[in-house]
């Protein structure tokens, strides 16, 4: 077993801080009626309710691997993407505009974790950050395509299982729109480092 070193530290802080604000946002918008309350759709409120103990399991595996590596474990949320968050809160005012402040969240969060796999020294945490790359993936997916479900107009598309001769075309595939996973929007190892 290969730990990870001392140079792992600001990537693992960075991927610590977006874990932290996705977390933290999913909880806080887990307080709304129409995202994890009473009058959400049951698909919202269960994407929340996998997506707090998915990120759960990834704060308590990137802060071991931090702590291995001789690092601060990074307990804040990312600065740059808390600033977006706090922005749009406010404006959220339905399950769309949730799945849209997640999707922007997630799709930052993949994207690192994709690009840090390449960096990280070690092959057992760069298998761990795989699998938590993978899980932020999937759930950009399940966003994207609640997104598109949404847009329509028609809420009950939104349904488990879905009424298959209703949905629009191309449903299917929406989440899916890439054929190599882009990184273009991953954050720097530094932007979350700890001084």
């Amino acid at each position: 077993m290969t730990a990870p070193t001392a140079a792992d530290v600001p990537t693992l802080q960075t991927a610590s801080s977006l874990v932290e604000l996705t977390s933290d946002t999913y909880t806080r918008l887990q307080r709304l009626p129409y995202a994890g309350g009473g009058t959400a759709l049951a698909p919202v409120r269960a994407l929340l309710a996998t997506a707090v103990q998915e990120l759960d399991r990834a704060r308590t595996d990137l802060a071991r691997a931090t702590r291995t590596a001789g690092g601060r474990v990074q307990t804040s949320a990312n600065a740059k993407y808390a600033a977006v968050v706090e922005q749009a809160l406010p404006t959220v005012r339905g399950p769309g505009d949730v799945v849209g402040l997640l999707l922007t969240l997630e799709d930052v969060l993949a994207q690192t974790l994709v690009a840090d796999v390449v960096d990280l020294s070690s092959p057992d945490v760069r298998g761990t950050v795989l699998g938590h790359a993978t899980a932020a993936a999937r759930r950009k997916a399940l966003l994207l395509t609640l997104g598109a479900l949404l847009s329509t107009g028609r809420a009950d598309l939104v349904a488990v299982p879905p009424d298959l001769v209703a949905l629009p075309p191309g449903a299917g595939t929406v989440g899916f729109p890439d054929v190599l996973f882009p990184t273009e929007k991953a954050s720097p190892a530094i932007e979350g480092a700890l001084g």
